[in-house]
């Protein structure tokens, strides 16, 4: 090896530490105004830095640190947009694409409304080996087939979070969505299984929300009773004290109402035991209800 070859490759070495060195302060010092406030100087500085070293693992974080930018603080969706796919088609395969995924999900999702497209890239994003937070895409996914009224879709993805043995929160999150689809569908035993694994959840709001969702799926089925007694377990507090008293008063009114209006005329039948009557009887009154409002 001649020295002229090596005295090259040490200059080419020096060459890209030193290249390294200025790119990594260009990206502490663009993320140090993100954190001051100072997007358009964040923005300029990750520009620069994406400009001057494109190919490099800084100037992809830029390009991510770009579209976040555009997409939390500036609220420039079609910029945001534009800067996560351009990291996509960049860096396929990597970390960055799936961030980035992720982002576009949430913006077609919560900000856009465009279903069909988050499903799209929460299908990219499940088909990374290397993804760590694989129940919480599912969920999302779960939810978005929900928001379509695509129930079936909605509880397969469901059920394959609950086989994964997903807990915590996520799991208490999938129950209650599981108890939604069945309450939809008026299966309420299957309702009230989901919403009872969740009502003595560690998590105060779940539980809050599996408790409400069975009181109305009871008072659903006239079972006035067991819906005061759901709402009633309601955890100690202010709010809840109001909530439980509001709810009590309404339930213990309705049930007033069914016993002396609409089940009057059928109480010489149904008091001679007639459980064709008492059938007919549930089924007009459900006719007339509207399904309890879901959380």
């Amino acid at each position: 090896m001649s020295r002229r070859f090596l005295i090259g490759l040490l200059a080419a070495v020096f060459s890209m530490a030193g290249c390294n060195s200025s790119s990594h302060q260009l990206l502490e010092q663009a993320e140090s105004r993100w954190r001051e406030g100072n997007y358009e100087d964040a923005v300029r500085l990750n520009q620069l830095l994406y400009d001057r070293d494109s190919d490099s693992k800084y100037g992809m974080q830029a390009l991510l640190n770009l579209g976040n930018i555009y997409y939390l603080n500036l609220r420039q969706l079609d910029k945001a947009i534009e800067n996560y796919q351009k990291l996509i088609s960049e860096r396929p395969g990597s970390a960055e694409e799936f961030a980035a995924r992720e982002k576009l999900a949430e913006i077609y999702s919560n900000e856009i409304g465009d279903l069909s497209q988050a499903i799209y890239e929460y299908e990219k994003i499940l088909a990374w080996d290397g993804l760590d937070n694989r129940a919480e895409i599912q969920f999302q996914m779960a939810s978005a087939y929900f928001k379509l009224e695509d129930y079936d879709r909605a509880l397969r993805a469901l059920r394959r979070i609950e086989d994964q043995g997903a807990g915590g929160h996520i799991g208490d999150l999938v129950q209650l969505k599981i108890g939604d689809i069945y309450q939809i569908r008026k299966r309420y035993e299957d309702a009230l299984e989901a919403f009872k694994r969740v009502s003595k959840s560690k998590c105060v709001e779940c539980r809050r929300r599996a408790l409400l969702d069975m009181m109305e799926t009871y008072e659903a089925t006239y079972d006035f009773d067991r819906a005061i007694e759901s709402v009633r377990k309601l955890d100690p507090a202010p709010e809840s004290d109001e909530r439980i008293a509001r709810e009590v008063a309404r339930l213990k009114a309705k049930r007033e109402q069914v016993d002396t209006a609409s089940l009057a005329p059928w109480y010489p039948l149904a008091a001679a035991g007639s459980s064709e009557v008492k059938h007919q009887v549930t089924r007009k009154l459900r006719r007339s209800e509207p399904r309890a409002a879901l959380r």
